[in-house]
């Protein structure tokens, strides 16, 4: 197994970058999905036990005191939902400005004192974004090798333009992402649109790699080139 490529496929850092890439890639979406799902903030019943007996049945003093605490907990409601909306925004400062330290839903900790999932969701976006670099400067320095056999000329074609999109798209959801939560709002079409084309790039890729039975040759032997 050779370091570079060359006429026997693949070498192994182009390999290691590739699956480094898939990997990142799987556990950014797991890690987002998850965070998405956790920010949902359970709908409290701010109605104060004994509101049911309003009216003739209660003085005004007690009515001002269940009026007091329902407009309490509907404000603490309000922060728990701008807490989990804002959650990775404020990871993001955090990391930063080395804040954040008491954890809780928006700082960079947990409760148990590990990376929380917004703070996860950042660094890795920023590694997705550190990988795209370290391959195009490696795609830059170093020759591809041949094409497979098994493919034909519109698969190699479909291969190119799915690969150079994807490659783009590592730069691209990151950093209107990152736009996003520092408050350019006006950028999320574009990242949506970023999104949407990672995803039809993906699909057209990895079904010309199964069509062709091509996948292999990524892990062990002699491999494809995208150019």
């Amino acid at each position: 197994m050779r370091w570079r490529n060359g006429d026997q496929g693949y070498g192994i850092v182009t390999k290691v970058l590739h699956w480094a890439t898939v990997a990142l890639l799987v556990a950014q979406l797991a890690v987002g999905y998850v965070m998405d799902d956790d920010a949902d903030v359970p709908d409290v019943d701010c109605d104060p036990a004994g509101e049911d007996r309003s009216g003739g049945d209660t003085t005004d003093a007690e009515e001002d005191r269940f009026d007091q605490l329902e407009e309490a907990c509907e404000q603490a409601q309000d922060v728990r939902e701008q807490d989990a909306d804002d959650a990775v925004g404020s990871a993001w400062s955090d990391l930063w400005s080395g804040g954040g330290s008491d954890g809780g839903a928006a700082g960079i900790l947990d409760a148990s004192g590990g990376l929380g999932l917004p703070a996860w969701h950042v660094l890795l976006g920023l590694a997705i974004v550190a990988i795209g670099v370290l391959r195009v400067v490696w795609r830059r320095t170093t020759p591809l090798p041949p094409w497979d056999p098994r493919l034909t000329r519109t698969d190699r074609k479909v291969l190119h333009h799915a690969e150079r999109t994807l490659l783009a798209m590592l730069f691209v959801v990151p950093a209107t992402g990152i736009a996003l939560v520092v408050g350019s709002t006006d950028l999320l079409p574009l990242h949506i649109a970023a999104h949407l084309c990672f995803y039809a790039a993906l699909v057209a890729h990895v079904g010309v790699v199964v069509r062709r039975r091509t996948v292999g040759r990524m892990i062990w032997g002699r491999a494809s080139a995208v150019r």
